[in-house]
């Protein structure tokens, strides 16, 4: 005799869920310190997990920022000392970024396009292809290479396919030298009265006689929030600190 009241109730709970749905928990996992292997500042080796498995995801983005230094550092940059000798301004960005970073941490943090637009950091592009379509959500392995002859071009690969050459952003509105964006340690980018908001935006530069470049890479993954149509990140993972090669 009760039978039917039940049935009536069942049918009852799931028309409700199926209207009103289960909110959609969104998260994009954070690139493993571990998948990435550097080589002093010269190079480094990225396995990307693949994220074919969030249908809101979209690619991986690489941030960047250059510094001028008078300091010649010929291993890896991967203490605060180090950081500190390089670049006050370095030392002190790489300082407010980390707490985003750190993969023990449960703390969602601040959303990487406001975090990295705070340090005037840019992302980074390619020459002759768009760097979305490398990074892609499928995952794999990236290589960037920082080559230290005089005239060398730093490049970015993925699979050990075609090398590209690593390209300044886009979005900067006069970087120097004129017509040329690429990754290299020339007089123009060392300028300290061009280091403006219009002028190679994408450097901290210092005054005096400073005659070498670095420059601190991190990687993200990015999505949207297909209700929202908001962007969503996962937290970065610091890549390395490279020196960019003479012009």
């Amino acid at each position: 005799m009760f039978k039917q009241p039940l049935i009536l109730l069942c049918i009852a709970a799931s028309v409700f869920l199926l209207t009103c749905g289960i909110e959609q928990y969104y998260y994009l996992p954070q690139v493993p310190e571990i998948n990435i292997r550097t080589e002093f500042t010269t190079s480094a080796v990225i396995t990307l997990p693949s994220l074919t498995n969030y249908d809101y995801a979209f690619n991986y983005l690489i941030y960047y920022r250059i510094y001028t230094s008078g300091h010649d550092e010929p291993g890896t940059i991967n203490t605060s000392s180090i950081r500190s000798i390089i670049s006050s301004d370095l030392a002190g960005d790489y300082n407010a970024i980390y707490p985003n970073t750190d993969p023990t941490s449960t703390a969602s943090g601040t959303p990487a396009n406001t975090l990295f637009d705070n340090r005037k950091y840019f992302k980074l592009e390619l020459e002759g292809v768009d760097i979305d379509n490398i990074l892609s959500k499928g995952g794999g392995n990236v290589r960037i290479s920082f080559p230290q002859s005089l005239g060398d071009y730093p490049e970015l690969s993925f699979n050990d396919g075609t090398p590209y050459r690593l390209y300044r952003s886009g979005d900067l509105i006069s970087p120097e030298p004129k017509g040329d964006r690429y990754f290299r340690n020339t007089a123009d980018l060392r300028a300290f009265e061009k280091a403006i908001s219009t002028i190679n935006a994408d450097v901290s530069a210092r005054s005096g006689l400073l005659d070498y470049a670095y420059v601190s890479m991190y990687i993200v993954a990015k999505g949207i929030h297909t209700v929202q149509f908001t962007p969503i990140y996962s937290k970065p993972t610091h890549i390395s600190i490279f020196k960019l090669p003479r012009n």
